[in-house]
C-alpha cells in the first residue's frame, strides 16, 4: 500500500501497490502539499488509478488472462470440478477460450451463437453458471472483479407435474420389471434419480423403516422414512436377492450396476430415461419426465396435509423457500374439494 510522510514543508507519497501477482513500485515523490488531509486525498487516487490501470489498462490482467485460463485455474481448485462442468467447460474453451477475460461479455454472446442454438434456455443457462464460475474464481485468485455477463432469458423452475392416483398406477404398472422397484421408490418417498441409484442395502434400515442417503445434490446426507409400499416393494426385491447385507439395490436389465451419470463424459440425464418414456407410452401418460416423480410426491405430501418443512428435510431441499411452489397445489386442491360441498 501506499504510505505519506512529511519532508520538509510538504507531504511525500511512497510504496506499492499490489494487484493479483502483479507488483507495482511507487518511488518516493512530493504530493504538492503541506496538508495531510489534501496529501491523504492524493494518495488514494493515485492508487485507485494505479490499480485500474493494472486490472484494466492495456496490460492489465484482465487483457492478459483468457477464458482457457479462467477456466483451468477452476479445473484445478482444491476439490475439482464436476465432470458435466468440466464438459462445459471444454465446449466454452473450444469456441471463445482464446478471448481476454475483458472480453467475457462479446465472449459469451459470441458464444451462444456458435454453441447454443436449439439448446433450450435452461440448458444455455446451466452453460452461463458454469462459464460465470470459471471467471469468479479466476477473479478472486487474481485480485480483480469479474465481468458480468449479459442477461439471459429467464429460466422458470417451477415445473410441478404430477399424476393422479390412477394414472400414477398404471405408470408404475407399465414398468419393465427391473425398473418397477424404481419407479415405486420414486413415487412414494420423492428421491432424485441419482440417489435412488446410488441405492445400497446396505443403507437400508428394516428396524428403523428407514432408508439413508449419504450423497445428495445439496451435500448433505439424510435419513428418509419408508413409505409402506416402498418397503413392501425393497423387501420383495431384497428376498428375491437372498437378503445381502450390502451391495447396489437396483440392477440394470443385465444384472449390472447402474453407471453413476455424474462420471458420463458428455453430461446426460437418467440412465432410465429410456426406460421411462417406454412405460409412459404403454400407460398413455405424455409430459411426464423421470424426475416429475420428485414433483408428483411433494404435491401429494401437500394434498395430504403434510407440512412443508417435513416435506423439506425428506425430501432434501435445501430452503424451505424451493418447496413453496407446492403450497400452491394445495390451494387448487382445496378448491377442487370444497367444490364437492352440494
Amino acid at each position: 500500500m501506499l504510505t505519506i510522510r512529511k519532508r520538509g514543508k510538504r507531504y511525500h507519497v511512497r510504496g506499492t501497490v499490489r494487484v493479483g501477482r502483479e507488483t507495482r513500485v511507487v518511488k518516493e515523490h512530493s504530493s504538492g502539499t503541506d496538508r495531510r488531509e489534501d496529501a491523504d486525498a492524493y494518495r488514494s487516487k493515485l492508487e485507485a488509478g494505479i490499480r485500474h490501470e493494472i486490472l484494466h489498462g492495456r496490460g492489465g490482467r484482465t487483457h492478459s488472462l483468457t477464458i482457457a485460463d479462467a477456466g483451468l485455474r477452476y479445473i484445478a481448485r482444491p476439490g475439482g470440478v464436476r465432470s458435466y462442468d468440466l464438459w462445459r467447460l471444454d465446449q466454452i474453451n473450444s469456441a471463445v477460450g482464446d478471448r481476454p477475460i475483458a472480453q467475457s461479455a462479446d465472449a459469451w454472446s459470441e458464444f451462444k451463437r456458435l454453441r447454443c442454438s436449439g439448446l433450450s434456455p435452461a440448458t444455455v443457462q446451466r452453460f452461463k453458471a458454469t462459464f460465470s464460475a470459471a471467471l469468479n474464481y479466476l477473479a478472486r485468485e487474481e485480485g480483480f472483479d469479474a465481468p458480468k455477463l449479459p442477461r439471459g432469458e429467464k429460466v422458470s423452475n417451477k415445473r410441478t407435474r404430477y399424476l393422479t392416483p390412477g394414472q400414477a398406477d398404471r405408470l408404475i404398472a407399465a414398468y419393465a420389471p427391473h425398473a418397477r422397484p424404481i419407479g415405486v421408490l420414486l413415487r412414494w418417498q420423492g428421491l432424485r434419480i441419482g440417489e435412488a441409484l446410488r441405492g445400497d442395502w446396505l443403507h437400508v434400515n428394516w428396524q428403523a423403516n428407514s432408508i439413508f442417503i449419504p450423497e445428495s445434490k445439496t451435500g448433505e446426507p439424510r435419513t428418509v422414512t419408508m413409505h409402506r409400499l416402498t418397503r413392501a416393494e425393497l423387501h420383495r426385491l431384497w428376498i428375491s436377492r437372498g437378503s445381502p447385507s450390502e451391495g447396489p439395490i437396483f440392477l440394470t436389465n443385465r444384472g449390472a450396476p447402474y453407471r453413476d451419470p455424474r462420471g458420463y463424459k458428455i453430461p446426460s440425464g437418467s440412465p432410465i430415461k429410456k426406460t421411462h418414456a417406454t412405460a409412459c407410452r404403454r400407460a398413455g401418460i405424455v409430459d411426464f419426465h423421470v424426475h416429475d416423480w420428485r414433483h408428483h410426491w411433494a404435491s401429494h405430501c401437500v394434498m395430504a396435509g403434510i407440512d412443508l418443512e417435513t416435506i423439506r428435510q425428506e425430501g432434501g431441499w435445501k430452503s424451505l423457500r424451493m418447496v413453496e411452489r407446492y403450497a400452491a397445489v394445495s390451494a387448487a386442491h382445496r378448491t377442487r374439494a370444497m367444490a364437492k360441498l352440494k
